[in-house]
């Protein structure tokens, strides 16, 4: 594709009000690979000549999009483009417009530019942090907004409902009731089922999800949020009373007991986002005690359910694992002691996979025993009797290092 020769005659024609959709995608499509430009002397001018255009076509010429289409194309590019923009001092007249833009697709577009655009906000807050303060809230109010929509995200793709999310039915509060004791068989894994048909909410092939309604959003965003509170102390205090108690709730949604294959990817996404959730609660453990203390025993179930629950994936356990260990680094471990009976079961604690079985092994008992360790005066014959299989047979599984021997 030739370069582009007049960028200001280019910028004008791409967003003529008749230019047909096609058209504008191809010129748009030109400009990303003239993108080469923006690392000369010539980026200055490439901003002056397209930034006005480019934040036209998002905000006026074109719509969020759901459905994969050339006018979704046309803003993904633009989107792209965008989070391409070499972060130079050059850039710095146009931050703060450009992080409006990114928060304007964010909070209205669809799942696949969200994406893009918290990776946008993310590198212009590290990059250019302290001329961004006053414009990081409405970051932090769409994160409190999602927590406070994920138990609908979860209903509306989990259960037999329309395209606009049910309130939560009764066969979540069921399953919520079932997991509130948590006993050594109250909670099941997740069952993939061939027999369950397509819910009517379904999420087809060529749909976008919107932005809001989007497990891979929620997932992303606890980073950014922990680098502002590192970044700006003061929204610690103002924010985390809001935030905290939705992101508890999130991770406490059990989602569905049977999983249609279908659905497999949205549930991995699900317990994801769950987990990263759990990994933030537990880096505020030591700082901001004082506002996690009330929800102690609903973090430590949630932890536990997650290991019930969330799939083989060696990251997503590791992760969990992880939290789990911090969690006994702090009195927050209290609230897991109840819990022993479900973290004796080999399957709770790395999972039925060859590679989760082989990678976790070492971190997961080692946890155990220092659990163990905490309740040994509490515990019933039975539970000793158990503990004592589990870690005997590893006593004598040669595959396990000398340092897993020794803690058994």
């Amino acid at each position: 594709m030739s370069p582009i020769q007049n960028f200001e005659q280019h910028s004008r024609h791409l967003i003529e009000p008749d230019l047909p959709i096609q058209t504008r995608l191809q010129m748009a499509m030109e400009v990303r690979d003239s993108l080469e430009i923006t690392h000369t002397g010539e980026y200055l001018n490439f901003l002056k000549c397209y930034f006005r255009a480019f934040s036209a076509i998002l905000y006026q010429i074109t719509k969020p999009q759901f459905m994969d289409n050339p006018e979704h194309k046309l803003r993904n590019i633009i989107v792209e483009i965008l989070n391409r923009l070499p972060h130079s001092e050059v850039l710095r007249p146009f931050v703060q417009e450009l992080l409006k833009v990114a928060m304007h697709v964010l909070t209205t577009d669809n799942e696949e530019n969200g994406l893009i655009c918290i990776r946008i906000i993310f590198d212009l807050l590290r990059n250019f942090r302290p001329t961004l303060e006053n414009e990081v809230q409405p970051f932090l109010d769409f994160v409190c907004k999602i927590y406070h929509n994920f138990r609908l995200t979860v209903s509306h793709f989990f259960e037999n409902g329309a395209a606009v999310p049910p309130a939560p039915s009764a066969s979540i509060s069921a399953s919520t009731s079932s997991l509130t004791g948590l006993g050594g068989d109250d909670v099941k894994p997740m069952d993939v089922s061939d027999q369950v048909a397509l819910p009517t909410g379904y999420v087809g092939a060529g749909q976008l999800n919107p932005s809001t309604r989007s497990f891979k959003i929620v997932t992303e965003s606890p980073l950014v949020v922990m680098f502002l509170f590192q970044l700006y102390s003061r929204l610690v205090q103002t924010n985390i009373p809001h935030l905290l108690p939705l992101m508890v709730a999130a991770i406490s949604v059990p989602g569905p007991e049977k999983v249609p294959p279908h659905l497999k990817t949205h549930f991995i996404e699900l317990k994801g986002a769950q987990v990263k959730t759990v990994s933030f609660l537990t880096y505020l453990l030591k700082s901001f005690a004082d506002y996690i203390r009330p929800h102690e025993e609903s973090i430590c179930k949630s932890i536990v359910n997650l290991l019930v629950t969330c799939s083989d994936s060696v990251s997503i356990r590791k992760e969990l694992l992880v939290a789990l260990k911090h969690v006994l680094g702090t009195d927050f471990k209290r609230g897991l002691f109840p819990l022993i009976d479900t973290l004796l079961e080999e399957r709770v604690l790395v999972g039925t996979g060859r590679a989760c079985f082989e990678t976790l092994r070492p971190l997961a008992y080692s946890l155990l025993a220092e659990i163990v360790h905490h309740v040994r005066g509490d515990l019933s014959l039975s539970q000793l009797s158990r503990i004592i299989y589990l870690f005997s047979s590893n006593m004598h599984d040669a595959s396990l290092s000398l340092s897993i021997h020794t803690t058994c």
